[in-house]
């Protein structure tokens, strides 16, 4: 038996989506286009699929190539795709839709978004190496502060507003806090989610299959997988009281910057997103010397390099239906994972 009939065959009725992989900076999507290009040479002997002998598909035998999507430079392999659009939201979603946008009109559309990146990981969850999958990506701070600093003043006022109330752009301070159905208060009415507001939906929820199919594929690395909440931040949390509150109000296993506007970009045109996060670096008090990015940086390869291993990880999955006004059900609390439990 030959050193290549010791791998099985890949499923030849395996349909391998076109995926965009979305990263924010130059760095993290270089860590993913060395795990893309992987080690594999048709000359050397290889070894069976397993942690720390993955093999690049036959699909996959190329160089990098430029694709050019609007103003935006990515690199391509096989069916991947790989874009930094830039740090944050807003960067990262008009850089999402531009992309789709561009492949769609070229007749090339994508079938897959997979946001991939650096991340900060939770006390107790998630820890510096560690490989993230997102089962719900929550934007924590798009909302409103609700509450009061100090005693309204007594003085009567005027007829007030549904959407002033909501907003809090009144004297008497904002509206108890209450649950998206409105039946009862929820906690001390600190934050308003874009959900009590009336204002669309937080959250964005992955095909739970995807999610399970992304957590099998990259359990093979051998490296600690975790799934749960990802929350997207505007401003990186760099306080113990910050990292506490957003633990007590969503329970998250990481955060980031961009996973629920490159969601919310992709779900605008029917397709399935998800988030895979390395960890660099606990959330707590700002301390750089706690970060490892190259430790992260490693995991992001390595995860890189298990997606092509194994295409069933991008098989290509049933489309959503266009988001026209809601962003994402809300669904129920997150779930939580490391190979499988925690």
């Amino acid at each position: 038996m030959t050193a290549d009939e010791d791998i099985p065959d890949h499923d030849p009725d395996l349909v391998v989506s076109r995926t965009l992989i979305v990263t924010a900076v130059t760095a993290e999507a270089d860590a993913v286009c060395a795990g893309l290009m992987g080690s594999w040479s048709r000359g050397r002997t290889r070894l069976p699929a397993g942690p720390g002998n993955l093999v690049s598909p036959d699909w996959d035998r190329q160089l990098l190539t430029t694709s050019t999507l609007g103003p935006y430079v990515g690199r391509r392999r096989g069916p991947v795709t790989v874009l930094a659009a830039g740090t944050g939201g807003p960067a990262a979603a008009a850089g999402t839709a531009t992309a789709l946008a561009v492949a769609s009109a070229a007749g090339q559309p994508f079938d897959l978004v997979v946001t991939m990146g650096v991340a900060g990981g939770f006390r107790g969850w998630a820890e510096i190496g560690d490989i993230v999958v997102a089962d719900r990506m929550v934007a924590a701070d798009l909302g409103a502060e609700s509450g009061l600093d100090e005693e309204p003043p007594s003085a009567s006022i005027g007829r007030i507003s549904e959407m002033d109330r909501n907003l809090g752009f009144h004297a008497a301070g904002a509206p108890t806090h209450r649950s998206p159905d409105r039946r009862a208060p929820t906690g001390g009415g600190a934050f308003l989610t874009l959900d009590d507001l009336g204002l669309g939906s937080s959250t964005v929820r992955p095909d739970p299959e995807l999610v399970s199919r992304l957590h099998a594929v990259l359990d093979a690395t051998g490296r600690r997988i975790v799934t749960g909440t990802v929350v997207s931040v505007s401003t990186v949390t760099g306080t113990e009281r910050r990292a506490s509150t957003l633990t007590e109000r969503l329970d998250p296993v990481a955060e980031a910057m961009e996973g629920y506007a490159v969601a919310l970009a992709a779900r605008s045109f029917g397709i399935p997103a998800a988030e895979i996060r390395a960890i660099s670096n606990p959330v707590s008090r700002r301390d750089r010397a706690a970060w490892n990015l190259p430790a992260a940086l490693a995991s992001l390869r390595t995860a890189a390099a298990a997606l092509v291993a194994h295409p069933d990880g991008l098989a290509a999955a049933e489309a959503l239906p266009v988001a026209g006004g809601e962003a994402a059900s809300a669904g129920s609390g997150p779930q939580h994972g490391s190979n499988g439990t925690h």
